[in-house]
């Protein structure tokens, strides 16, 4: 038997020499770029950072949804007289429940509640009055029946002159109130509610509800997706359902800012089948999956005071009470807000900076989808930024554009590192499972004899038994020095030796 006990794993005692490499490189998320913020922002991310204890990036994810929710009512943003797009932001965090963006999205949303509480008080006298109206409306129109049934009207001259179309036509039309945090509204509600008010904030840290919902089937996912994408560009939505009436938004402006679990996107993305990139969906994202800090979070007492975040509620509540305008065909209004010449020089560059590394093996060519809007994005974020930081329509400056691309080149160095993470081969991934339990089989204090390459086929994992599945993951593991499959002399039995080093790594 070999002998594996714990002091023959030690590499500088083992009598074989090993050259263990690890199987895959593992990327650390860079730190998240909190200085390119705007003071008022940044102050707020690391004011509330200091307290919460959460990751970076997930609480500046949550800061600028609420940022460009509250933009994204009056301002859009113009690259040039031809490309213009609203300035709202989809974020999407991929983490583990339990990284506190519940408590930090209360934190920055709460100018956001107090908006919508105040509208819907200042909106009860014209519910009342639209109560009362329609009252009325519904009283005439019965007399107006009876009136009919008395006489035998005629319309030769056509409906328009028929007093039920012109009753109809007088229906009394519901106040316009304004309700913009959407919670976990599936499309088929978003798009009721947007038609409504449409401007709407989907704000949460459950986004399993979202992706994991019967609406996110594989039936009906092209026809929703395709939905998200229309309300990221800003509109228009058309949709004709024989289970509801027809809705027709013209425009519309859409924050999103999500947290999914890891678990809960893999199953999202197997059962789609990867169609949520194939059309666009996940390249509207600016992607973050922070390491955790769960585990390093020891109490702190709350802050006496909190004046960043002060600041920010105030410049939140500012742009808030800026009320929607609407045109005479009731179609949203918005300020095209354009760069100026550096600004549009660094935004130029940058977008060639990025298409340049998006073809052949290069940087960005496992992320195709996400780096062909990374432009767009980098606009969206400076108009953001200037609109929050200035309150002015002014054109956007070369430093807040050149800010806003560095953010964009963080999210997208984080899409390239989740890309690599998520695209693993199959031989990879049985690799690792055939690892996991090798090494599972040698920590057993029960376990007697040699491990032998048949004993592996017939109790290991289920997935590493058919065909040549097991034969190609030790092999791939020898190649990386971390076992050795060896037939001792005279023996036709092929026995498995995992290497020192890979048993210390899985004992730490």
């Amino acid at each position: 038997m070999v002998d594996l006990s714990p002091a023959a794993w030690d590499p500088a005692t083992a009598p074989i020499r090993w050259n263990t490499q690890p199987l895959r490189r593992y990327e650390r998320a860079e730190p998240y770029p909190v200085h390119l913020l705007p003071p008022i922002i940044g102050e707020a991310v690391r004011e509330v950072s200091d307290y919460v204890q959460a990751p970076d990036a997930l609480i500046a994810a949550s800061a600028l949804s609420v940022v460009s929710a509250s933009v994204q009512t009056r301002f859009s943003v113009e690259r040039d007289w031809h490309l213009r797009s609203p300035a709202s932001l989809y974020f999407l965090t991929i983490a583990e429940s339990g990284e506190r963006k519940s408590q930090v999205d209360r934190m920055f949303g709460k100018p956001l509640r107090d908006w919508e509480a105040q509208q819907a008080i200042a909106a009860q006298p014209k519910l009342a009055e639209y109560r009362a109206n329609v009252e009325q409306w519904e009283i005439a129109g019965t007399q107006l029946k009876r009136d009919m049934q008395r006489s035998a009207y005629e319309f030769s001259t056509g409906n328009q002159y028929n007093p039920l179309v012109r009753h109809e036509q007088a229906k009394p039309k519901p106040p316009r109130v304004p309700k913009m945090l959407r919670g976990d509204d599936t499309p088929e509600a978003l798009a009721v509610a947007l038609q409504d008010y449409p401007v709407g904030a989907v704000i949460s840290a459950e986004a399993g509800v979202i992706f994991g919902s019967h609406s996110m089937s594989p039936d009906t996912v092209v026809r929703n997706l395709g939905q998200a994408n229309a309300m990221w560009d800003g509109g228009p939505i058309d949709q004709d359902r024989i289970s509801r009436d027809r809705i027709r938004i013209e425009t519309l402006r859409l924050t999103m800012g999500l947290q999914v679990q890891p678990a809960v996107m893999k199953n999202f993305n197997d059962k789609t089948k990867g169609l949520a990139r194939g059309i666009g969906y996940l390249a509207r994202f600016l992607f973050s999956q922070p390491e955790s800090t769960q585990g390093t979070r020891y109490y702190r007492e709350p802050p006496a005071d909190t004046p960043a975040l002060r600041a920010f509620h105030a410049r939140v509540a500012q742009l808030l009470a800026m009320e929607a305008l609407f045109d005479d065909a009731d179609r949203l209004v918005s300020t095209f807000i354009p760069l100026d010449p550096e600004a549009h020089r660094c935004w130029s560059m940058f977008h060639d900076e990025v298409e340049d590394e998006i073809g052949g093996d290069h940087l960005y060519s496992l992320i195709k989808d996400v780096a062909s809007k990374a432009a767009e994005n980098a606009a969206r974020i400076a108009c953001c930024l200037h609109v929050f930081q200035n309150g002015s329509a002014d054109p956007i400056g070369r430093e807040t554009m050149a800010d806003a691309c560095g953010l964009m080149r963080w999210y997208l160095d984080e899409a390239v590192r989740y890309g690599r993470e998520t695209n693993l081969t199959e031989e990879l991934l049985n690799a690792e499972l055939t690892e996991q339990w090798i090494v599972a089989h040698f920590r057993n204090p029960k376990r007697e004899g040699d491990l032998t390459v048949n004993m592996v086929r017939q109790r290991g994992p289920n997935a590493i038994r058919g065909g040549n599945k097991l034969r190609d993951a030790l092999d791939l593991l020898q190649d990386h020095g971390r076992l050795r499959v060896v037939k001792p002399y005279g023996n036709k039995r092929e026995i498995i030796i995992p290497a020192p080093a890979v048993m210390v790594e899985y004992s730490r």
